[in-house]
């Protein structure tokens, strides 16, 4: 998967664009869709978060895998977008975790490591399935993505 990366991206993704950079689109309505994004890096949350809120989602932020089920079990988002490495928890046992509570919670996994392919595999083998966008990703293609899902 990472060569597919690199043969879109070359040898270095992107930068991401900066937030005030991100076009609108006010007949989007992305209100009902609620997403919990979790980085342990808190800056990641917090951008992911406001870009998302931008875009009309409903968003809110965790730092570490702990906090984040205690907020998904309160209010029950529509889709989880975790980072996969984690300190205590990763995203995919949290990705578990989740699923297991709230079973119709979306999950989606985010990385920017080529270390998490091994992680994955496992958790495939174990028979649970996870897509995988690559960090940083560029916001309009978030956007489309979580947009794409059918909640």
């Amino acid at each position: 998967m990472f060569d597919r990366l690199a043969q879109r991206f070359g040898d270095r993704p992107p930068e991401p664009p900066l937030l005030r950079d991100v076009p609108l689109d006010a007949d989007d309505d992305c209100s009902r869709i609620s997403v919990l994004v979790v980085d342990d890096e808190a800056l990641i949350a917090d951008t992911l978060a406001d870009i998302l809120q931008e875009h009309g989602f409903e968003a809110r932020k965790a730092n570490s895998a702990e906090e984040a089920i205690e907020i998904a079990l309160r209010v029950r988002p529509d889709i989880v977008l975790t980072d996969v490495l984690m300190p205590r928890m990763s995203g995919v046992e949290l990705g578990i975790r989740i699923r297991e509570e709230l079973p119709g919670t979306q999950i989606i996994l985010i990385s920017g490591q080529a270390s998490t392919a091994g992680i994955l595999q496992k958790a495939q083998d174990e028979g649970n399935w996870f897509e995988l966008l690559p960090k940083p990703i560029h916001p309009d293609e978030l956007i489309a993505r979580l947009k794409g899902l059918t909640i």
